[in-house]
C-alpha cells in the first residue's frame, strides 16, 4: 500500500512538473512572439516617425519642392508620406505661404512594380544580399500601381499623387520636372540608387535644405562597397555635395540634409 501511494505521488509529481514545464514553454513562446512583434513595431514606428518628421521639417523650415519616393513595395512608407503631407498642408499652410510657395506640394511614387531588376554592376553582383539570393530579379515586388494609388488617396487627394511605373533609369528624366524637398530612397540596389539620384543632382532637382532618406543604408552588412552607401559616396564625389549627416534611424536607415552641390 505504501509503495502504491508512493508511485501515485510520483506520477502526480511528474505530471505537475510536466504541466509546469509546458506552462513555462507557453509563456516563453508568447513572450518571444510579443518581443518580436514589439521590436518589429518599434523599428517600423521609428521609420514612419522619421519620414513624418521629414515632411514637417520641409514645411516648417521653408524647404522648396515636392516629395518623392523611389521604391514603394508594400506602400506603407508611401502612406506615411501621404498622410504627413495632408496634415502639413492643413496645419502648416501658413508657412508655405510665408515662404512664397503657392502651389500644393505633390507626392511622386516611383517603382518598377516588377520587383528588383537583374544585377548588372559589380557592387550589386558581389554584394551579400545578391550573391546569397536574398535579392534577385523579381524580389521585393509589392503592390500594383492602382492599389498603391487607392491606398494613398485615402490620406491625400489623388490629384496630388503621381504613381510612376517603370525602371528609374527610364522614368526619372521624363516624369519629374519640379524640384524636390524630400527624397526617400528604397530601391535596395546600388544600380537603382544611381539611376534615381544621378538625374536628380545632374538636373539640379534637389532643393537647398532638402532631406534625403536611405531605407537600406545598412544592408549588405553595412559595407560601404555596396548598395546605397556606395551610391551615395559616388554622388557626393561627383557633385561635390555639402550636407549634414542627420544620423541613423530604425534598423537600416540613414538620412542627410543637402546644402550645396554643383
Amino acid at each position: 500500500m505504501n509503495l502504491l501511494r508512493l508511485l501515485k505521488n510520483k506520477v502526480k509529481q511528474v505530471f505537475q512538473q510536466k504541466e509546469e514545464y509546458n506552462s513555462l514553454i507557453d509563456e516563453f513562446n508568447q513572450l518571444a512572439v510579443e518581443t518580436k512583434a514589439n521590436l518589429t513595431h518599434k523599428a517600423h514606428s521609428e521609420v514612419y516617425q522619421k519620414l513624418a518628421h521629414g515632411v514637417y521639417y520641409i514645411y516648417g523650415m521653408g524647404v522648396k519642392g515636392d516629395i518623392a519616393e523611389f521604391g514603394t513595395m508594400t506602400g506603407r512608407t508611401a502612406v506615411v508620406l501621404a498622410a504627413a503631407v495632408n496634415e502639413c498642408s492643413h496645419n502648416l499652410a501658413y508657412s508655405d505661404q510665408a515662404h512664397g510657395f503657392d502651389k500644393p506640394r505633390q507626392l511622386y511614387l516611383f517603382d518598377s512594380f516588377e520587383g528588383l531588376p537583374d544585377s548588372q554592376h559589380e557592387p550589386d553582383k558581389l554584394s551579400p544580399h545578391v550573391s546569397s539570393g536574398v535579392w534577385g530579379r523579381g524580389t521585393c515586388k509589392g503592390l500594383t500601381p492602382q492599389r498603391l494609388l487607392d491606398i494613398c488617396s485615402k490620406y491625400l487627394e489623388a490629384a496630388r499623387i503621381h504613381v510612376i511605373q517603370g525602371w528609374f533609369k527610364d522614368t526619372v528624366n521624363i516624369s519629374l520636372d519640379s524640384v524636390l524637398a524630400l527624397v526617400h530612397i528604397d530601391g535596395d540596389l546600388y544600380e537603382s540608387e544611381i539611376d534615381a539620384l544621378n538625374p536628380l543632382f545632374e538636373r539640379k532637382l534637389i532643393s537647398e535644405g532638402a532631406i534625403v532618406f536611405f531605407d537600406d543604408w545598412n544592408c549588405n552588412r553595412a559595407d560601404p562597397m555596396y548598395g546605397e552607401k556606395k551610391a551615395w559616396a559616388e554622388m557626393v564625389a561627383k557633385y561635390n555635395i555639402e550636407y549634414s549627416d542627420e544620423g541613423s534611424y530604425g534598423i537600416s536607415g540613414h538620412h542627410f540634409i543637402i546644402h550645396r552641390y554643383c
